[in-house]
C-alpha cells in the first residue's frame, strides 16, 4: 500500500482526516458524510476534493494510519527487554485502549465496509495473529508458558478468531467494543502464563 508512506504536510488535510477519525469512531463511516466531515472540520468540499477521491478513500487511507500506527505500539511493546507476562499485559492494555475508542458501528464498517478495507484489515489481521504465534512459542521455549500447553491447538484457535469477529452475533452480546475486546483477552489469555508468571510459585 504506497499510501501508507504517503504523508501530506497541510493543516485542512489533518484536520480532515482528524474530524473524519473522531466521526468515524462514533458513528461508523457508512453513517457520515463528505458534507458533515467538511463542516465540521470547517473545510470547503472543493478544498476536500484536493485531498480525498471520495469517502472511501479518506476512510482506507485512515484505516491505514491506525494500522500502521497500532503495528509501531506492538513492536514497541515486543521490543522490551522485560518479562513476557509484562509484554502480554501491555499487549492486552494497548487492545483496551482500542476497544474504548472503536464504535460497534465503526468495527462493523472496517470490516464490510469496501472489498479494498476489508482485505487489507484481513491481511494486516493475519500478519498479527503470526506474530503472536511466533511470540508464543518462543514464550514457551523459554520456560514463560505452561510446557504442555498444545501450541497447535492454540495457533488453530488463533486462526478462528478472524472468522469469529466478523460474527454479528458476537457483536450483539456487547454493548460495545471494550466489553468485547475486555472479556475476549480475559478469556484467551487466562490459563496461558506458567505459574511463575502469575506469581503462584
Amino acid at each position: 500500500m504506497t499510501l501508507s508512506t504517503q504523508k501530506i504536510q497541510s493543516p485542512k488535510f489533518n484536520q480532515l482526516m482528524k474530524t473524519a477519525e473522531d466521526l468515524f469512531m462514533q458513528y461508523g463511516i457508512r453513517r457520515v458524510s463528505i458534507e458533515e466531515i467538511c463542516k465540521t472540520a470547517n473545510v470547503s468540499k472543493m478544498t476536500f476534493y484536493k485531498f480525498f477521491r471520495n469517502k472511501n478513500d479518506l476512510a482506507l487511507r485512515l484505516i491505514i494510519n491506525m494500522l500502521d500506527e497500532g503495528q509501531v505500539a506492538f513492536d514497541d511493546i515486543m521490543s522490551q527487554n522485560i518479562p513476557f507476562a509484562e509484554k502480554i499485559s501491555q499487549f492486552i492494555q494497548l487492545k483496551l485502549d482500542y476497544g474504548k475508542r472503536f464504535s460497534k458501528e465503526f468495527y462493523q464498517d472496517i470490516i464490510g465496509y469496501t472489498p479494498e478495507i476489508h482485505d487489507l484489515v484481513l491481511e494486516r489481521s493475519q500478519q498479527g495473529i503470526q506474530q503472536m504465534k511466533d511470540l508464543f512459542r518462543e514464550a514457551q521455549q523459554k520456560g514463560e508458558l505452561k510446557k504442555d500447553l498444545n501450541l497447535e491447538f492454540l495457533s488453530f484457535m488463533i486462526d478462528h478468531l478472524l472468522e469469529l469477529r466478523e460474527d454479528p452475533r458476537l457483536l450483539s452480546i456487547f454493548p460495545n467494543m471494550y466489553e468485547l475486546t475486555r472479556d475476549w483477552l480475559n478469556l484467551f489469555f487466562y490459563g496461558v502464563m506458567a505459574q511463575d508468571e502469575q506469581g503462584n510459585g
